[in-house]
């Protein structure tokens, strides 16, 4: 049962939206604040547990709201499988702030930004504030930008040389191993097979499937301007 239907910019998306910046501004300035290294080491893996929970919450919420028959196994093979970009780059946002790899930082930093800010912009949500599924959406969506730039400028962790080439390469391969998924199970996981039914950035990229070309378009234009605009060795926080 739907309790309330979400809206694009409505009361709810804004506050979660300006939580979001108020949420980054303070990760970056405790990680670059002069705190114990073991607090900071305790709050990097609890942000980091908050990020794997918000992925392994979906399919839970999932059944709780449509059950374990034959309708909630529907639902679950049709969105709940952690195969999103946005779930993909959670694990590995959570993985670079246990770990400080700065590969995993990068890949965290560059689809973290130029993929799931569109998420956190244009949600594909149906629930509103008085659900579990909007809270856990936006610790999720909210949560990957938020690690991005603690990793980033809070951490100092910076993108290394090639790291473009890196990130177009693991960009190619997430692509095509979710378009052979889709394909074998007949879904539509990272909306490569056909756009979402919600409102969403997708609906100005083309059809299909040209919008794939757009949207590549656009997002290595966000990668590179995202490495510009990063810090840089010579001025390494």
């Amino acid at each position: 049962m739907i309790l309330a239907t979400f809206q694009h910019f409505g009361a709810s998306h804004i506050l979660a939206l300006a939580v979001t910046l108020v949420a980054a501004y303070l990760m970056v300035r405790f990680m670059r604040s002069d705190a114990l290294e073991k607090l900071k080491t305790r709050v990097r893996y609890l942000f980091a547990g908050l990020l794997i929970f918000a992925v392994s919450m979906d399919p839970v919420l999932t059944f709780l709201r449509f059950g374990t028959g034959e309708t909630g196994w529907l639902v679950f093979w049709n969105s709940s499988l952690p195969l999103y970009l946005c779930d993909v780059v959670s694990i590995v946002a959570a993985l670079a702030l246990i770990t400080k790899n700065y590969k995993l930082a990068e890949v965290a930093y560059l689809w973290g930004l130029a993929g799931t800010t569109q998420g956190l912009l244009t949600p594909t949500l149906a629930y509103d504030w008085n659900t579990l599924d909007y809270y856990n959406f936006f610790l999720q969506h909210s949560g990957v930008p938020i690690a991005a730039v603690t990793l980033v400028w809070g951490m100092g962790i910076i993108p290394r040389k090639g790291a473009f080439k890196r990130i177009i390469i693991w960009s190619w391969l997430y692509m095509a191993t979710v378009i052979a998924i889709n394909f074998m199970i007949k879904q539509n996981y990272g909306f490569l097979s056909g756009k979402p039914a919600f409102d969403t950035m997708f609906d100005y990229m083309g059809p299909y499937p040209y919008y794939l070309l757009t949207l590549q378009a656009i997002a290595f234009t966000m990668y590179f301007i995202l490495l510009k605009i990063a810090p840089t060795q010579g001025n390494k926080l």
